[in-house]
């Protein structure tokens, strides 16, 4: 007997927030999670799989935003169209050279999502150029010009945009600089409970002050997720000559606990151990007894500056990781990575983020946050 009845959940049915809504939704998704815990067979049983939890058992079609034809602004897109089987939500994000933004949001097909057809006039796809280029060559490494995304949960293909704000006229002593703030323009997700683990390079190499720009970093992606047993749940680690797991998915509940314990990470410098990294990851922090929940997606977040020590184990390693992590993302910052280890780390090319600087994080907020919660 479940301690929620379908008849009391029914009043849900039907109300929103004022944003778009699936036509074909579960009357309580959280419900589900909790029915399919207590009854791990609930989408072979007729009543749940068609009706009360008809999206959570993957019966629905997916929704999405559907404006083929480039537009200048991601809000004059308001159709929408329901994919077809095995079809994503598919944001094209052109970035021209004259500084202006396109976009394209539509179903995607296996094949546009890993950017055999763009639908713009370029030949060059991704975060980056392609990293055939000489690793030295950092012009072309940072060159961008098409970004695609890819997503599964309903209207997820709304892009978010960076917005410039001049800030109060300061003293007369003081110069005057501008701040970018990543504005959402529509429903990133509905949910993202996601197992996410943060992987931050503590090498010699990456020096306090940086590695204080990367725990800031972390602490703008946990402002932006919901924090729960039902929602996303973070673990921490950091690598240079050893792993330290600082603490594990069910540890910290509440967002506020998990800034706090964002703040409180040492820095201990050292060497470059990625492989080890990984591995700690997969065996100790991705287990049952330590909050990893069969029905979210894994997601790794790997932060380096540079070279791993055993290149060969850190490939052997992410390979492994691969099998139980959905989404392994990795950010290579500066000119010592070697990017085809980053590439290697990743679950494929849109996985992989190249900055020039720590300084350069807050540029990738919401291309990452899309990632998270919509891979």
């Amino acid at each position: 007997m479940f301690p929620i009845s379908l008849l009391a959940l029914g009043v849900l049915v039907g109300i929103s927030d004022g944003q778009l809504v699936s036509n074909c939704t579960d009357l309580d998704t959280n419900a589900c999670i909790l029915f399919h815990k207590a009854k791990p067979n609930l989408c072979s049983i007729q009543t749940y799989s068609a009706d009360s939890c008809k999206r959570f058992c993957g019966n629905c079609p997916l929704q999405c935003y559907a404006c083929p034809t480039p537009v200048l602004d991601p809000n004059d897109c308001n159709t929408t169209t329901s994919c077809g089987t095995g079809e994503k939500c598919l944001t094209k994000h052109l970035m021209a050279p004259d500084g202006h933004h396109e976009y394209i949001m539509m179903c995607g097909t296996a094949d546009i999502c890993q950017g055999t057809s763009l639908g713009f006039q370029s030949s060059i796809f991704g975060k980056r150029a392609l990293v055939d280029e000489p690793d030295n060559n950092s012009h072309q490494r940072y060159e961008r010009d098409i970004l695609i995304s890819c997503c599964d949960t309903d209207f997820c293909n709304m892009p978010t945009v960076a917005t410039t704000f001049l800030p109060t006229p300061p003293a007369p002593s003081m110069p005057t600089t501008a701040t970018t703030y990543l504005t959402p323009l529509g429903p990133l997700s509905h949910g993202c409970n996601r197992d996410i683990v943060f992987v931050l390079d503590a090498s010699g190499s990456v020096g306090s002050s940086n590695f204080r720009r990367a725990l800031n970093f972390v602490k703008d992606i946990v402002r932006q997720l919901d924090i729960g047993p039902a929602k996303a749940q973070v673990a921490m680690a950091t690598f240079s000559t050893q792993t330290d797991i600082h603490w594990y998915l069910n540890r910290h509940m509440s967002k506020q606990d998990l800034l706090a314990a964002v703040g409180n990470v040492p820095y201990h410098s050292g060497s470059t151990h990625t492989g080890d990294a990984l591995k700690a990851i997969r065996e100790q922090v991705f287990t049952q007894s330590h909050g990893d929940r069969q029905l979210a997606k894994n997601v790794v977040i790997v932060l380096t500056d540079g070279k791993s020590n055993n290149r060969l184990e850190t490939i052997k390693e992410a390979q492994t990781l691969h099998l139980i992590s959905d989404d392994v993302i990795s950010i290579g910052v500066g000119a010592g990575i070697d990017m085809k280890e980053i590439q290697t780390i990743a679950t494929d090319n849109h996985h992989v983020f190249d900055l020039q600087s720590y300084s350069a994080l807050h540029t990738i907020s919401s291309d990452l946050m899309r990632i998270i919660c919509n891979a």
